[in-house]
């Protein structure tokens, strides 16, 4: 009921301010000289509930369909070398978390040089790293970045019937080994939780590059490590000429908790390659990126011989806009898996999770530069669960300063 009423307000103000010819605050805040910087953002998402289907279910047990967020971040550089950055969100009013908190530092001057610790941006892929509402041109998450795969880091399948049985149940999975309560299970990359470690950056004319090492792993970012390893992450993009970007990264870390797996065993690694482009010209920008996972797991999956399953997510997405004001864009996404073969299907190898398709439009219109609304569409299709098909007609207002 509150987040309606927010909600609610939140319209009114945007009414108001347009009946009287006012606007709303540009942004940032600036104080001590400019040596500090203050942003917020507010995304408030209307749709309809979805508590069968659960496609768009977060690893923050949220609706990226049905939310309001709040942000607030800072930026404190009280030399030339430093700077000190927290940001910290809160999803449908729930107690703020801590979605970056990081140190920056800039060793050399006239380099394009620096070095992050904390709860640092990741290294990996391009859509993780955009962070405020106008980079998403689209409601709703590519499916890569937001949808729950069965897979748990605190349990894990003892057969290949185990995990055949969750098809479909990322949102609430549950396994004999390990944890027995049932939990969300992972995506191939958390768009909503950002890890804690160590990053450098570099760049020099078209080419960047960035590293990584980090407690966590793309699909379970950490604030404190759960299993003794580290994730090693790394990304090179080339700007060949002016408005296109093509980037390649890399990631390999342990993934099961040591609560699972003891840490004399071994922990088995996630293992993602991934690959990104941008082209933008005149009043056009495409987007599109291509994240390739596997998960290794301590024992075979009886009776299958095979020790590790993939996955495979692929997006792409373009933006047009028709004039200062309107915009409108599309997204075509895929989220496939690799086979494996139980007793289950009278023994036929299938994906070991549903694959599911998804195609997204939305038309936007910005109310003032930095407060634009949104009314999309999304159709999903999944080739197992309870609910196969679903569609959803959602809208958003974002504002941010």
């Amino acid at each position: 009921m509150v987040i309606h009423w927010l909600r609610a307000a939140a319209v009114l103000l945007v009414w108001t301010t347009g009946a009287s010819g006012q606007s709303l605050p540009y942004g940032p805040l600036t104080v001590f000289d400019g040596r500090l910087t203050v942003t917020g953002q507010v995304d408030a998402i209307v749709g309809p509930a979805d508590d069968v289907a659960f496609f768009n279910y977060t690893d923050y047990e949220h609706n990226a369909l049905r939310m309001l967020q709040l942000r607030l971040a800072g930026r404190y550089r009280p030399a030339g070398w430093l700077e000190l950055v927290a940001d910290a969100r809160s999803e449908d009013v729930e107690r703020p978390r801590v979605y970056a908190a990081y140190v920056r530092v800039h060793p050399w001057r006239n380099r394009r040089f620096d070095i992050q610790a904390g709860r640092i941006p990741p290294a990996f892929g391009s859509f993780g790293r955009r962070a405020y509402a106008l980079d998403n041109p689209l409601i709703g998450y590519p499916l890569a970045y937001q949808y729950l795969t069965s897979l748990r880091p605190d349990a894990v399948p003892g057969t290949a019937d185990d995990l055949l049985r969750m098809r479909a149940r990322g949102w609430r999975s549950s396994f004999p080994i390990g944890s027995a309560e049932a939990a969300p299970g992972l995506p191939l990359v958390s768009a909503f939780r950002w890890d804690t470690g160590i990053e450098m950056r570099w760049a020099a004319g078209p080419v960047e590059a960035a590293a990584s090492v980090t407690n966590g792993t793309l699909s379970d970012p950490r604030l404190s490590d759960n299993n003794g390893g580290k994730q090693i992450a790394v990304r090179l993009a080339v700007t060949p000429r002016v408005g296109l970007v093509v980037g390649a990264s890399a990631a390999r870390g342990p993934w099961l908790s040591r609560d699972v797996v003891p840490a004399s065993a071994g922990a088995p690694p996630q293992t993602a390659l991934g690959l990104d482009a941008e082209y933008s010209r005149d009043h056009w920008i495409v987007r599109g990126e291509m994240v390739w996972s596997r998960w290794a797991l301590p024992f075979a999956l009886w009776p299958s011989t095979s020790r590790d399953v993939h996955a495979l997510g692929a997006w792409a997405e373009g933006r047009y806009r028709v004039t200062p004001r309107l915009f409108v864009a599309s997204r075509v996404d895929r989220l496939a898996f690799s086979k494996i073969a139980g007793t289950l299907f009278a023994g036929a190898p299938v994906p070991w999770d549903a694959p599911v398709t998804r195609l997204e439009t939305a038309a936007g219109w910005y109310l003032q530069r930095n407060l634009v609304a949104r009314l999309g569409v999304q159709g999903n299709w999944r080739e197992a669960g309870r609910l196969r098909d679903r569609g959803f007609v959602s809208a958003s207002l974002s504002y941010w300063f």
